[in-house]
């Protein structure tokens, strides 16, 4: 008995002994193999980033790049586009090189912030530089040391638009990178084979003691385990893949039309100068090129954002920060831009919000918001027709805590059942080919998921694939006042309305300001605004017309508007800088615009303006913009304690009349300092120009000149929006779209609807405002004054003609 004890022990040892020599060769084979696996996927990684490097620099600028040329404008383009990806990833180093003869390649561009190379110096040859400079990139095998360091670098060629090798970008990753990257990937295979190892020992041992039964099922766990890993690793490689399709297709977008608008141009040039139709057509075709240049520069941006986001989350660099907020003014505007995008598609957009709930919260705005644009964007972008419903209900709790309970409802395509827990998984995507056509990364309901976590709120989904869905979301936040909010859009105006009484908080007599518009009404706008502040105003209502004014007379500032026909505030800004004998050449200059999307700021700086303001326009932030400009000697401050003067009342039956035809004016009010003075007359210059807008706006409809018709429909829309015509502006927004995007079958549909409602509009504002009894003319200088013996306070110089 003790002799077959033994006997079995010695084979149960000798069959362990064998599996473990067997296990062990086999798990030294498969981490050899793994590692030279991990080294390649590592050097594939660094040729997709120095891929998505040289997918975004101009070739035909590379190719033609010299010492003379460092520095120049494109150059500055070219380094800060390459400046992302140094700021972005993980490599260390990015530049630019070109062949100048047989091995022998040279530095022309180098984003080293602190011992940049200068053009011209050497670059080191390796095999792989010669395989870029041949139009195929590659990765270094091996390091090499210099005076920066010991680096592996991968090489990426740019190709003009020939189609020929303009240079080559290149991507350094320091040796530790390198080697930490494939030590710790290496480590965890090694971990994982360790595990299998320990594994199947005590598999042998449960073999060697019972049946093989145990060995099969660990077998086919670890099959499973494995299975799970490639799935996980492929969903990885997919994102990657996708994100480098995503961001590629914006930037091929941006170089794309921006070689149709440099062909455009050319056309254009080579028309015969009586040839009007052509080059009317050639200023329709270089808008829509335009247009979707922006469109496409606006989906890189949300892109590169989500992905930011995505990382900051994953490091754990994503505070949270707390602050009391108004419930009302977050929905009023989430209310206006869902809207807006769901009329674009033809969706119903419905807000459900209990109106007990309290209006003044405290939380992270910021992150709250973030939440439910991600949900109601997902909505929009996977529903094709029928309706979005945003509804919003609050539990209170103990300690003046609030249960946000929140669902966003849609018809779209809906969900399968076997999807549902990939839709919070990173780097998935579902139904890839189903949904190829909807841009962006797939991250929002990850980034939604994680946010919501880090503020302790949940979210569930419901779906029935085809028919739609629905995100039920909580977050908890804490009650600053228990008074219930109401009609959130009424509580908004009313929170608005309620604040501090406006107050001017300067006054400067000596100084003196012109403002150009093309829109009457706005200049009357800014005109009231400012006219407490003393100051004389001069206006204007081209650009041509601000160039001539800004020629002679010396401005102590100029607000442009940016969006007018003939010669934008761009084209003024560059006449007014470039005439050598000016009066106002050096004079600060601000840009007055409606566009008011991420970028739009240091776009309008980089074109010479001084400063930026958004339409429409806020009293205080425009005196707070012309205090930094104006010479400090013709600044005088108001003390607070100064008594305003008393405002004009418009009867509550007059407002009545103007609700009749889709004026709310309150809303008006807001834009006016809540000033009904202010307000009467802006209604008045509204119904006023209200023959000189139909006919410009009839004449390019009949003439299909769309270029000219979205300026104008623009004009409409922003100066609807400023009475408080909300219908009207959303419709004036959805033509401009249209005819920005050349869409005749769009703009022939609601033309009429269009004009018609804004005769009603104009019709009921003369009911109750009589417009000014002013001749018309053409002129492009307009006065405004308080009373008509003050009108010549505002007139230029030049214009004494004008006076007598």
């Amino acid at each position: 008995m003790a002799s077959r004890n033994k006997l079995s022990t010695k084979i149960i040892l000798m069959v362990e002994g064998i599996l473990l020599i067997s296990s062990i060769i086999f798990c030294a084979v498969s981490v050899y193999r793994a590692k030279v696996g991990i080294r390649k996927a590592i050097q594939q990684r660094m040729l997709d980033i120095a891929n998505c490097a040289s997918g975004s620099v101009n070739g035909d600028f590379l190719k033609t790049l010299t010492e003379d040329t460092v520095g120049s404008e494109e150059y500055n383009e070219v380094y800060k586009t390459l400046a992302v990806f140094r700021d972005n990833v993980e490599l260390e180093y990015v530049y630019t090189i070109k062949e100048a003869g047989e091995k022998d390649f040279i530095f022309t561009m180098d984003l080293d912030q602190e011992t940049p190379a200068s053009y011209g110096d050497s670059v080191e040859y390796t095999e792989a530089l010669a395989s870029a400079g041949r139009g195929k990139a590659a990765v270094d095998e091996v390091p090499y040391t210099d005076q920066w360091g010991e680096f592996y670098s991968a090489y990426s060629p740019v190709f003009d638009s020939n189609g020929e090798v303009a240079g080559i970008v290149a991507v350094d990753f320091s040796v530790e990178w390198f080697d930490g990257q494939l030590s710790e990937q290496t480590r965890s295979t090694v971990v994982s084979y360790v595990i299998i190892l320990i594994l199947t020992q005590m598999v042998a041992a449960v073999l060697a003691f019972a049946t093989v039964h145990p060995f099969i099922k660990m077998q086919g766990q670890l099959l499973e385990e494995k299975v799970r890993a490639e799935s996980a690793n492929n969903a990885k490689s997919d994102f990657l893949a996708n994100m480098s399709h995503e961001i590629r297709t914006p930037i091929n977008a941006v170089l794309g039309m921006n070689e149709m608008i440099i062909r455009e141009d050319h056309r254009a040039q080579e028309l015969p100068e009586n040839d009007a139709q052509g080059m009317r057509e050639s200023l329709q075709n270089i808008g829509i090129y335009a247009g979707d240049v922006k469109n496409a520069g606006h989906n890189l941006l949300a892109i590169v954002n989500d992905i930011l986001d995505f990382s900051k989350i994953e490091a754990g660099r994503l505070d949270l920060v707390g602050a009391p907020y108004q419930m009302s003014s977050l929905l009023n505007d989430l209310n206006n831009m869902i809207l807006f995008k769901a009329q674009d598609k033809d969706l119903d957009f419905n807000v459900d919000v209990d109106k007990e709930l309290p209006d003044e919260l405290f939380g992270d705005e910021v992150r709250v918001r973030q939440v439910l644009t991600n949900l109601l964007n997902n909505a929009v972008k996977y529903t094709e027709e029928g309706s979005i419903t945003l509804r919003i209900r609050g539990e209170k709790q103990a300690d003046k805590k609030l249960l946000l309970d929140i669902t966003v409802e849609d018809t779209g395509i809906g969900i399968r059942p076997e999807d549902k827990e990939k839709l919070f998984t990173k780097f998935e995507r579902l139904e890839m080919e189903r949904n190829s056509t909807v841009e962006g990364t797939g991250l929002g309901l990850v980034i939604t998921k994680r946010l919501l976590d880090m503020m302790g709120g949940t979210i569930e989904v419901e779906s029935e694939y085809g028919k739609g869905s629905s995100f039920k979301v909580k977050i908890p936040q804490k009650i600053i006042s228990d008074t219930p909010m109401g009609d959130f859009q009424a509580r908004f105006i009313a929170n608005v309305l309620e604040a501090k009484p406006y107050r001017e908080s300067f006054r400067a007599p000596t100084a003196r300001i012109l403002i150009v518009d093309d829109t009457r009404i706005n200049l009357t706008v800014v005109v009231n605004l400012l006219k407490n502040t003393q100051m004389r105003l001069d206006t204007a209502t081209s650009g041509a017309a601000s160039v001539a004014m800004a020629e002679t007379t010396k401005y102590d500032v100029i607000l442009m508007d940016q969006r007018m026909p003939e010669m934008d505030g761009t084209e003024a800004l560059h006449r007014i800088r470039e005439s050598s004998e000016g009066a106002s050449k050096d004079s600060p200059i601000i840009c007055l615009t409606a566009d008011a999307v991420i970028g739009a700021k240091e776009k309008y700086l980089a074109e010479g303006f001084s400063d930026y303001l958004t339409k429409p326009i806020d009293s205080y932030a425009l005196e707070k913009m012309l205090r930094k400009y104006l010479p400090e000697d013709k600044v005088e401050r108001v003390r607070a304690e100064e008594p305003s003067e008393p405002k004009e009342e418009i009867p509550e039956n007059d407002f009545d009349i103007l609700r009749s035809a889709g004026i709310e004016p309150r809303t008006g009010l807001l834009y006016c300092q809540n000033d009904e003075a202010f307000y009467r007359s802006v209604l008045a210059e509204y119904a006023h120009g209200g023959k000189e807008k139909t006919e410009s706006l009839n004449e390019s409809f009949d003439k299909e000149n769309w270029h000219d018709y979205a300026i104008y429909v623009h004009a409409l829309k922003s100066t609807s929006k400023m009475i408080g015509a909300s219908s009207l502006s959303d419709q004036a927004a959805r033509m401009e779209m249209a005819a920005s995007k050349g869409d005749a079958v769009s703009i022939r549909k609601e033309h009429e609807s269009m004009m018609k409602k804004y005769e009603e509009v104009t019709q009921v504002i003369r009911t109750v405002i009589p417009t000014k009894e002013t001749s018309e003319d053409d002129d492009d200088i307009m006065e405004f004054a308080p009373n008509q013996d003050d009108v010549f306070e505002f007139l230029p110089d030049s214009d004494n003609e004008k006076k007598d």
